[in-house]
């Protein structure tokens, strides 16, 4: 289980989403366009999440 807040990308935000990695990359995917505007590929978040658990 992994986890991913908006405040790990530095935003002032407090969506947070845990779960598997599929998933919580489609749920962060999703609030990040619907939020902010801003859309981040599958592999930017998957290096995200892998330097996270480093």
């Amino acid at each position: 289980m992994v986890k991913l807040s908006c405040d790990n990308y530095g935003f002032d935000c407090k969506f947070k989403v845990n779960g598997s990695n599929s998933d919580v990359i489609k749920e962060y995917q999703k609030h990040s366009i619907d939020e902010h505007g801003i859309e981040y590929s599958i592999e930017v978040l998957t290096k995200f999440l892998l330097r996270m658990k480093n």
